[in-house]
């Protein structure tokens, strides 16, 4: 592990133990209803959440029917994760690795999907491009963000450069074009999937991989 993922590991880590409470104001029912649309495949498929934490899509998209894969490199996020998914009595694949570099073979899943992730990467071009790859062709890349600048370059005390901390919806739009997604929609999600207080709403992306047949 280089030094800039050894640094983001580390702080993910740290963050772990009280990671699940930023997920406490969230309207779950309608985040199931939210990610059955965007997958559109009524429990039928194979997912990946890619930056998983703790498991906070991948547990619904197992409990929707999906053949539901965790991906993060912090042991610390995808240990409570496992517990999660024993308590919830849902099956969960939970694996280590990086958003850069998957440890799957190409087509393997019908979506991949984040939740707040593509902001805090270093090279978001480069970590599409691999969700891409990963992907069946037609499969989708959906992402979920709080569209919200952070002042002082965000997590990792400003010492690693994250190219999406402006939080503007064609910078997101532009990545997913540059990785070579199509089809892509920006939707403006209900604000009632989130009681958090002084927080906007929630935006989700998706794009989906070519066709080739």
């Amino acid at each position: 592990m280089d030094k800039e993922h050894e640094m983001i590991s580390s702080y993910w880590n740290e963050a772990a133990e009280g990671f699940d409470a930023q997920h406490d104001t969230e309207d779950v029912a309608l985040w199931r209803e939210a990610l059955e649309g965007a997958v559109g495949l009524n429990g039928n498929g194979a997912t990946l959440d890619v930056g998983c934490g703790t498991g906070f899509l991948a547990l619904m998209l197992a409990e929707l029917g999906y053949r539901s894969t965790g991906l993060d490199f912090a042991g610390n996020m995808l240990a409570i994760g496992r517990e999660k998914a024993v308590s919830r009595g849902v099956s969960v694949d939970f694996v280590e690795g990086t958003c850069e570099e998957l440890p799957f073979e190409d087509d393997s899943f019908d979506a991949v999907l984040n939740c707040r992730v593509m902001w805090t990467l270093p090279d978001p071009v480069k970590a599409v491009r691999e969700w891409k790859r990963a992907l069946k062709p037609g499969g989708k890349v959906v992402s979920f963000m709080r569209m919200m600048p952070l002042k002082g370059g965000g997590h990792y005390g400003g010492e690693i450069e994250l190219p999406l901390t402006s939080g503007r919806r064609e910078d997101y739009v532009a990545v997913y074009e540059s990785a070579g997604l199509v089809d892509i929609q920006v939707i403006e999600l209900p604000e009632a999937m989130s009681r958090a207080e002084d927080m906007p709403g929630w935006t989700m992306f998706t794009g989906k991989k070519v066709n080739e047949d």
